[in-house]
């Protein structure tokens, strides 16, 4: 008897996970330790975190190309809080409290300094007495280098209002951190224990990739190997990307020194256990989303697109498991799109923003395209997740990050950006990127990259118009300026599309960059010429990361078909090739392993890869947010050849259930959001229901 299709947020949700490579059941994740809140100064936990990701990934992995340019966390912070009680404290240190001030409300300070009746250091803590409600605690805290200043007070201590200031600056309010006996940016946001079982051949397998530690038995040291395919388990350590040092378990036993990404694991030791225990390192997820359809294919490729991106859900959004484990500013653009419909975590994203967002010098990620996409990418967040406070919050820095760029605009507006020393080795002239296997040519104006700084400036535009910001009108009339020079250089009228590079002439390559590109910076706002769908259908866009964006552009022209049979033939072969999550390329050629060179160095669990979790509900329901944080949204179903289809998103206000089948349309939103369908308006929360036909 067939399984009756699902309809409510639970059903669907269960669907989903019968069908996802996930070896491990949500309930089992357990969240990092929560017992203590930790204050960092202003924006200084993102920074933290990247400065440890990045420092583990250097570790990790034989082979990064990760440019060293981005921000790092200020070395000194002095943390003010009001005590709302009285009696002894004891505040935990990451770093060391030089200074500690102990002040009545009155003003008066209970001495000039720590006095030891009133404040002393306990290894990595200081305790201290509070005399009284209203009292004001200040401790300067310097961090060890390559380590952040933070503080954590146990849930319920007496301490409230905590602010912070760096570099004697102003006092900042901060929002604590969860947290448990030592600062959170250290640990991973949560863990899950798994078992890797041996098969015939002798490997272990997990049953799908996960980051995480391996744990032996022995008293002989064993020597460990693993691999995202078996391939590159049973391979010489030194053609594997990971280092697999083995260290001794606290608990006793073995582990290796850093988390492996993995699915098989070889082992070689004193005893061949018939499974091994892994923890793995994964986010919780409190409400995951969902997608599923009549064609089990599709909804498989949801499922894989959504473990795939909680699976570098790693506090940042970082690109790969395996490696390189390091956030990128144009792959988190994607995976906020994706993120929006699968994991609902807007908190990852913020701290991405903050932490890519704060170069010490040059582009971010040492690209001139990725910081475009950064902008790009804020605008997104702000659109999806509704973090109006964060377009606040970060206004006058991206006015002043969008005028740095400008810099690099001549007269036309157009962006000509120069090589960065120290940037991304791998970057084309003028430190510009777009994406693997695209080579630029040297002394010409990509189009494409015209397009991307359209994108970017419109973004800004957006951002700092939510918010009433003076910089907003400066960079819509540039993004005017930009788009009328490109429609006079780089427009193919006899053929009607985009050109590759400003002044070509009619026999100019399809370049689909230029014109899916076009369409998302909103050049074709009353509707795509076929000339540029035809150059987008015909053309190709080498990784995930821009196929799922030229798909995009697809539906924008009203071509939800193509894209779905293009979703199909690209992620369907990923799939079936495993190890159950999707690639950093697609699989290509007799080395499908293979990448820059080397026989494993492609990554088959990267982020940039999780397009359809935003492409299939997108192109099957026609549902999109139309203001921030969905309080506005449509749906508009195109089933096709589908029998039925239906979709949980995990707005910020709450689930939102879409259900569609060939005779009706459920719509289940909660409250604080709008249903629009023409001219009629259903506010949540509300079930309404339509019959199609």
């Amino acid at each position: 008897m067939a399984e009756a299709p699902p309809h409510s947020a639970d059903e669907l949700r269960r669907w989903v996970r019968a069908r996802s490579p996930q070896p491990f059941d949500d309930a089992d994740v357990v969240p990092r330790p929560s017992t203590h809140e930790w204050a960092y100064g202003p924006d200084q936990y993102p920074l933290a975190l990247l400065g440890r990701l990045v420092d583990d990934g250097f570790a990790a992995n034989r082979h990064v190309h990760y440019p060293r340019n981005h921000g790092r966390p200020a070395a000194r912070v002095r943390f003010r809080a009001v005590a709302t009680g009285a009696g002894a404290v004891r505040v935990l240190v990451e770093g060391r409290a030089d200074v500690g001030v102990l002040m009545l409300d009155d003003g008066a300070t209970d001495g000039a300094g720590p006095a030891p009746e009133a404040m002393r250091a306990v290894g990595d803590a200081v305790e201290f007495v509070l005399p009284a409600p209203g009292a004001t605690v200040e401790l300067d805290v310097t961090a060890a280098p390559g380590t952040a200043p933070a503080i954590g007070v146990a849930a319920g201590a007496p301490l409230a209002g905590w602010s912070a200031s760096i570099d004697h600056g102003p006092f900042e309010p901060v929002v604590a951190r969860p947290g448990g006996t030592r600062a959170p940016h250290l640990d991973p946001p949560g863990s899950v224990e798994v078992a890797a079982v041996r098969g015939p051949d002798g490997l272990y397998d997990v049953g799908a990739p996960v980051l995480g530690r391996p744990f032996l038995d022995g008293e002989r040291e064993p020597v460990v190997g693993s691999g995202e395919s078996v391939a590159e388990a049973r391979a010489g350590e030194s053609e594997r990307e990971t280092r697999h040092e083995v260290v001794p378990a606290s608990a006793g036993g073995w582990t290796t020194r850093h988390p492996l990404g993995f699915r098989y694991l070889a082992v070689s030791g004193d005893e061949a256990p018939a499974t091994v225990p892994v923890r793995a390192e994964v986010a919780p997820v409190d409400r995951p989303g969902a997608f599923a359809c009549s064609d089990e294919r599709l909804t498989g490729i949801w499922a894989a697109a959504q473990y795939t991106l909680r699976l570098c859900d790693q506090g940042l959004m970082i690109d790969g498991i395996k490696r390189d484990r390091m956030p990128w500013a144009g792959d988190q653009a994607l995976s906020t799109l994706a993120n929006a419909f699968a994991l609902g975590d807007g908190q990852v994203i913020a701290d991405g923003l903050v932490a890519l967002g704060r170069p010490e010098h040059g582009y971010v990620n040492g690209i001139a395209d990725y910081s475009l996409w950064h902008v790009v990418n804020t605008d997104l967040y702000v659109r999806y997740f509704g973090d109006v406070a964060h377009a606040a919050r970060e206004a006058d820095r991206i006015d002043a990050f969008v005028g740095e760029l400008a810099r690099h605009a001549d007269a036309d507006g157009v962006f000509r950006p120069e090589a960065q020393r120290g940037g991304f080795v791998d970057s084309g002239p003028g430190s510009v990127f777009l994406d693997w296997g695209l080579a630029l040519e040297d002394g010409r104006d990509p189009v494409a990259l015209q397009m991307l700084w359209t994108w970017a400036l419109r973004s800004a535009h957006r951002v700092l118009a939510r918010v009433g910001h003076a910089g907003a009108a400066r960079w819509d009339r540039l993004a005017d300026t930009v788009e009328s020079t490109v429609r006079a250089r780089g427009w193919l009228a006899g053929s009607g599309r985009w050109a590759d590079y400003l002044d070509a002439d009619e026999s100019a390559s399809r370049a689909p960059y230029a014109n899916f590109l076009a369409v998302l910076a909103g050049l074709h706002p009353d509707g795509v010429p076929a000339g540029v769908v035809a150059s987008i259908r015909e053309g190709t866009a080498g990784t995930p990361f821009m196929t799922a964006f030229r798909l995009r552009a697809l539906l924008a022209a009203g071509e939800p078909d193509v894209a779905l049979d293009e979703v199909r033939e690209v992620w369907v072969a990923m799939l079936d090739a495993g190890p159950g999550t999707f690639w950093e390329e697609a699989a290509s050629g007799d080395s499908p392993f293979e990448m820059y060179g080397r026989p494993y160095g492609r990554s088959l669990c990267h982020a940039w890869a999780a397009g359809p979790a935003a492409i299939l509900p997108e192109a099957v329901l026609g549902v999109r947010p139309l203001a921030d944080g969905w309080a506005r949204f449509e749906v508009a179903p195109r089933l096709g050849e589908l029998d039925w289809a239906g979709a949980v998103i995990p707005l910020p206000a709450g689930d939102l259930v879409v259900r569609a089948d060939a005779e009706q349309v459920s719509v289940d939103m909660p409250s604080g959001t709008a249903l629009v369908r023409g001219d009629r308006v259903d506010h949540g929360p509300a079930v309404v229901e339509w019959s199609i036909g």
